[in-house]
Formats: structure tokens, C-alpha cells, sequence
């Protein structure tokens, strides 16, 4: 009876080593049919095993398993955990490479970020990880789901709506216990090296950074954001890169509390919006300036909210005539692309007016500064008799 004790041990024993170890079952058909494979270990080739993308459905025993699209644990991966399933769901037949979810990584490689989300704070729940894009999370059971993240090796860029869509935010290198107003919102992710491509003509795209000379955290977007409090990044801009088109940032969230438009390049410091800024949206691009003896198409005339063509714009075109309602007594500044214009200081033409000719007024004279009520172009070339005064001394 001992000697039958102490087998009994050994074999408990044994049976325990082997529900620690992460073990999978493939099977070649849904509900654990056709031919099969089981990986102890870890795979990195399912090519050489005679197994690669025919997986349908699977039996985990011990530990998670990581399942991963490509040979060599790319190509984006899913954890599995320990359980029955009868379905591989959108990872059926694509599974190239497998490892217990201990396994050694190695270090990710140069340029190359790899992201592992989890479904609680404080990197609790299920993972999925992915070192690729994933332009839709449904399709991987994880849409909607991540609360914390790790980020390995490089940037990566994570999205609100699936196509990286919905207003993104780069998450540099680091662990995230937890993902603050993107908890539970994410619904794609990629590099944030991946080739973008050319913003669409007419489109504008800007990336904040948290700090000067395009350092710190960063937050991508396109379209129209009215509050960056939702998207954890209200008042913290200090440098951007602007593509595709020119857009306009503002103080307070719904475009409020002055704005100034950034034009497509690189600003290294957000100078007196910087840590100010609350809401942005894409603007029309007014097109190229012809200059002052410019004879082409494009606006006229644009009047800006702030000094030093800053803040918000409005464009009179050749032929436009205005009363400024809806800008009624704010501008600071004004560029004249062609052409000779009146501006007053009422509507209709009344008040006090002044002609304006080609060239930048980066400062309002006082009496026309926050004062102008309409405006209008009178003639293509100069139309008085004698150059005025204010207009020598500008």
C-alpha cells in the first residue's frame, strides 16, 4: 500500500507539471474534427509542421497560448486561454505560428512596435497582442475592450473607430495601466510608422505632441474634434505637424475662446496656444496667394481674428461684397491677394473707410483694428490720383 501511495504522488505530480504547461490542440475542421496538431511548445512555423493556416478550431489546456497570423509571431496575435473552441471565429485558417504566452519574445526589432492590450486596468483580464496593423478589432474579439496596454519597441497608433478612424492617439514605448478616456474605446491599431499615405486633397491631418520640437505623447486626428477633454488631450499641445490642409485650432472646446489657423508644415512650438488648445477642426484651404501683381484665381481679400494673419479667417473672393456679420468687429489683420479694397467700420459701407491695397497688413491701424463691420472690392488697380498717406507710412 505504500509503495502504491507513493506512485500515486509521483503521478499526481506529474499530472500538475503538465496543467502548468500551455498545450493547444489544432484541429483542421470546426468542432474539433478532421486531422489534428498539437503544439507543447512553441511553434514559430506552422509551414514545417505541415499545419499552416489550417487551424479551425482548438482545445487550450495549462496556460494561455499566443496564436499569431504569420510565421515568427507576426503578422498580428491573439492570446487564447485555456478552454474549448469549436470556431476559431476570424483567426480560422490563418494561424501560422503559436507560443505558450510565457515564452521568451526576444527584443522587438528596430522600428517595429508591438502592442499587447489588456481587457482590465493594471494589465489584468485577457491580452491581445499585435507587432502589426489591425484596421478592425471586431474582427479579432476585442473591439471596444482594451483598458490597459504595453508598447514595445516603437510608437504605436491606436483609433477610436475601426480604418483608423474616429480621432487616434500615439502611445510611445511604456505600460499604460490604464488608457484613460480611450479605455474601452479603441477599435484599431498600427504602427505609428506605418505608411499613411498622402492626406486626400481638401483634407487636412495634424499630430499634437506634449511638448516642444515634436517630443512628448502624441494625438493624431482628422476632421473635427470639438473637445480634446474626451480624447485626453485638452490644454497639453505645444508643437504639431500639420498635412494635407490648414486647419484651425481654438482655446475652447466648440471652437470657442479665439482660434488661430495653422498651416500644413511643422511647428516646432504652438507659441501662445501652446498647452491652450481645446478643440481643432480642418479648414478650406484658401489656395496658393497670387502675390500683389498676381493675376490668378483664389481669394482676394482675408480677414483674420488675430494679429500677424492669426486666429480665425474669412475670405471675400474677386468679386465678393460683404457686411461682415457673421465677423462683425474682429479683425486684427488682413492679406489683399488682388485688387483694391474698401473696408468700413459699420455695415453697408458706412463709418469710417479705408482703401486697402495688395500686400499683408499684419496689424490693423487702431481706429480699423476689431472694428471692421463690411468690406468690398472696388477696382483692380489703384484707383485714386495720389498714393494716400497711411498707406506710404504702412
Amino acid at each position: 500500500m505504500k509503495k502504491l501511495i507513493g506512485c500515486l504522488a509521483i503521478a499526481g505530480s506529474a499530472l500538475a507539471g503538465t496543467n502548468a504547461m500551455a498545450g493547444v490542440t489544432f484541429y483542421e475542421l470546426e468542432n474539433f474534427s478532421g486531422r489534428s496538431f498539437v503544439a507543447d511548445g512553441t511553434v514559430p512555423n506552422f509551414v514545417t509542421r505541415g499545419f499552416n493556416d489550417l487551424a479551425r478550431s482548438a482545445v487550450v489546456e495549462g496556460a494561455p497560448v499566443e496564436v499569431c497570423l504569420n510565421i515568427d509571431f507576426g503578422g498580428g496575435c491573439t492570446v487564447l486561454n485555456p478552454g474549448r473552441y469549436p470556431t476559431l471565429g476570424d483567426l480560422s485558417a490563418k494561424i501560422s505560428s503559436a507560443r505558450p504566452l510565457g515564452a521568451p519574445q526576444g527584443p522587438v526589432a528596430a522600428g517595429v512596435g508591438r502592442v499587447t492590450f489588456y481587457e482590465a486596468e493594471n494589465f489584468g483580464g485577457r491580452p491581445f497582442v499585435t507587432d502589426g496593423a489591425v484596421p478592425n478589432f471586431v474582427t479579432r474579439g476585442f473591439n471596444d475592450l482594451a483598458r490597459s496596454a504595453v508598447v514595445e519597441g516603437a510608437p504605436v497608433e491606436v483609433c477610436m473607430n475601426i480604418d483608423f478612424g474616429g480621432g487616434c492617439t500615439v502611445l510611445n514605448p511604456g505600460r499604460y495601466p490604464t488608457l484613460g478616456d480611450l479605455s474601452a474605446k479603441i477599435s484599431s491599431a498600427r504602427p505609428a510608422a506605418a505608411p499613411q499615405g498622402a492626406a486626400a486633397a481638401g483634407s487636412a491631418r495634424v499630430t499634437f505632441f506634449e511638448a516642444e520640437d515634436f517630443a512628448g505623447r502624441a494625438f493624431t486626428m482628422s476632421g473635427v474634434v470639438p473637445s480634446l477633454v474626451a480624447r485626453g488631450f485638452n490644454d497639453r499641445a505645444e508643437s504639431a505637424v500639420v498635412e494635407g490642409g490648414p486647419v484651425e485650432v481654438c482655446g475652447d472646446v466648440n471652437f470657442g475662446g479665439g482660434c488661430m489657423i495653422l498651416n500644413p508644415g511643422r511647428h516646432a512650438t504652438l507659441g501662445n496656444f501652446r498647452n491652450r488648445i481645446s478643440s481643432v477642426r480642418a479648414v478650406a484651404a484658401t489656395g496658393p496667394r497670387d502675390g500683389p501683381q498676381g493675376g490668378g484665381r483664389g481669394a482676394s481679400a482675408t480677414l483674420y481674428s488675430g494679429p500677424n494673419l492669426s486666429g480665425r479667417a474669412v475670405t471675400l473672393d474677386r468679386d465678393g461684397a460683404a457686411d461682415l456679420q457673421a465677423f462683425n468687429e474682429r479683425a486684427s489683420s488682413l492679406v489683399v491677394e488682388r485688387g483694391y479694397w474698401i473696408f468700413c467700420t459699420e455695415p453697408a459701407f458706412r463709418g469710417e473707410c479705408r482703401t486697402f491695397g495688395p500686400g499683408e497688413y499684419r496689424q490693423l491701424p487702431p481706429e480699423f483694428d476689431n472694428r471692421i463691420s463690411s468690406g468690398r472690392r472696388i477696382a483692380n488697380n489703384y484707383p485714386y490720383a495720389n498714393r494716400p498717406n497711411w498707406e506710404m507710412n504702412r
